[in-house]
């Protein structure tokens, strides 16, 4: 599709400009990506070695929290520089908070806190260089659903966009960003914003979308001049991809990663199906056991060690999602060399159903508690049809009537009062079947998109 003037001096000069004023090396890395997605397999993964070499090595020199932590023995790996390295866990670096940025690194650091898909408050620290990446390969992902840097895009996001950098920013990169909760008023927003300004890309997650797309099929509404999507944050189901695909008429692109640890480790393409190509330049992925890798086609723990963040460097960082790999002989159809997983199969997050037929998309309740830094975990369970049950883990010190008065409030606004919220503070949240720790679990959120129930969404007693 011909792009406009503005995406084309956008791409050649103003994006280039950007970095240098940033420090950052967004458009080089994104230029380096597009140029290494055929290379031969081999050599991808030999440039992988020697990036992965650097990084351990940084570590066992610079970082007393890993020297520490390599005294105990871990799981086996294909990559002998990680062979018997420990896992780390959210637990272990929430633990050590004064152990990053590494003592040694001189560099700016850009600092993300966020409650985490286990509902547990981390802070992470990147690195420039780490920093790039992540954008650049954002911009990887998205180009594969035909979007380029300048193209006017919307994305649906439920945290607040503030301070004048990120208004800029948004301005220059012709970024409609748009917040989403419950409430059918903004989805008549968001597609009167994507009619108006001829937006071409849409980005969200994958249960906003969902609601979105819902609403615009219920009324009849279209975006005719979208050509892209892509969605990410929860589990893109069968049925929000049923969904979104006949709101839009597009395929949706669905990718997976880290964004507080910033890192995008898997995204689809037009032809991968329900797979998933890897980004290697920038992470290794394993799919482990307790005693080491796991065959293809098995179901794994996802681990990841990040290749350019000489501030935090994660070497084996359990991120608490399963996944499964594809054979090593499996190529997509597209003819990127990338190595592919079959599926994600962790992140089942459910939505909650309010009375008069919206939802609660679990982010709203990721944002919520994001501010929230008195809660170390929380769990919202729905097991009535107009109440939630919210499940409190408090640090030390936590006002707990202050918490619920914020919490009761924001969902009340969020559901015009329809939910009703009881409240239940305990010691832990036990993890599900899955080995994860739910952070919504309903009855009735995915019966009302058709799914089947599995015994693991049984809410906890």
């Amino acid at each position: 599709m011909k792009r406009d003037l503005y995406g084309r001096l956008f791409e050649a000069s103003a994006f280039p400009l950007l970095d240098r004023i940033s420090g950052t090396s967004i458009s080089a890395v994104f230029a380096a990506l597009e140029a290494a997605e055929h290379l031969d397999r081999d050599e991808i993964a030999a440039r992988q070695t020697r990036k992965l070499a650097v990084t351990v090595e940084l570590a066992r020199r610079a970082s007393p929290f890993y020297r520490e932590l390599w005294t105990t023995a871990g799981p086996r790996s294909s990559h002998p520089v990680l062979d018997g390295l420990p896992v780390v866990t959210k637990a272990q670096l929430a633990a050590a908070p004064e152990a990053f940025p590494l003592p040694g690194f001189r560099g700016r650091v850009v600092t993300s806190r966020t409650s985490g898909s286990t509902g547990s408050p981390m802070v992470f620290h990147r690195s420039l260089e780490q920093e790039s990446w992540f954008w650049a390969l954002r911009f990887r992902i998205w180009s594969w659903a035909g979007y380029r840097p300048g193209d006017p895009y919307l994305t649906i996001n439920l945290n607040p966009r503030l301070g004048w950098r990120k208004h800029l920013q948004d301005v220059l990169f012709r970024c409609a960003y748009l917040t989403f909760n419950a409430d059918n008023q903004d989805s008549a927003r968001i597609v009167a914003r994507l009619s108006a300004d001829g937006i071409r890309h849409l980005n969200g997650f994958s249960s906003s979308l969902y609601v979105l797309a819902r609403y615009m099929i219920e009324r009849g509404a279209g975006a005719p001049c979208i050509t892209g999507v892509t969605s990410t944050g929860d589990t893109l189901f069968a049925p929000y991809r049923e969904a979104v695909e006949q709101a839009f008429g597009v395929r949706v692109l669905d990718y997976y990663g880290a964004g507080g640890e910033g890192v995008h480790l898997a995204s689809q393409c037009p032809q991968s199906g329900t797979r998933y190509h890897l980004h290697p330049e920038n992470a290794v992925v394993e799919l482990l056991d307790e005693r080491g890798p796991v065959p293809p086609g098995v179901p794994g723990r996802l681990v990841v060690t990040q290749l350019d963040n000489a501030a935090m460097p994660l070497i084996r960082y359990e991120l608490g999602d399963v996944a499964v790999g594809a054979p090593p002989h499996a190529r997509c159809a597209c003819g990127r060399t990338l190595p592919l997983l079959e599926r994600v199969e962790g992140r089942i997050p459910d939505l909650i159903a309010v009375p008069d037929g919206t939802f609660l998309v679990t982010h709203f309740f990721v944002v919520l508690f994001k501010n929230l830094q008195s809660i170390d975990r929380y769990q919202v369970v729905q097991d009535e049809h107009d109440r939630i049950r919210v499940r409190l883990v408090g640090r030390l010190g936590a006002e707990r009537g202050e918490v619920e008065t914020a919490v009761r409030r924001a969902v009340e606004t969020a559901t015009r009062g329809l939910l009703a919220v009881e409240f239940e503070w305990v010691d832990e949240i036990p993890l599900s079947g899955a080995g994860k720790r739910r952070l919504v679990v309903s009855r009735f959120g995915r019966e009302a998109i058709g799914g089947a129930r599995r015994t693991e969404e049984t809410p906890d007693a």
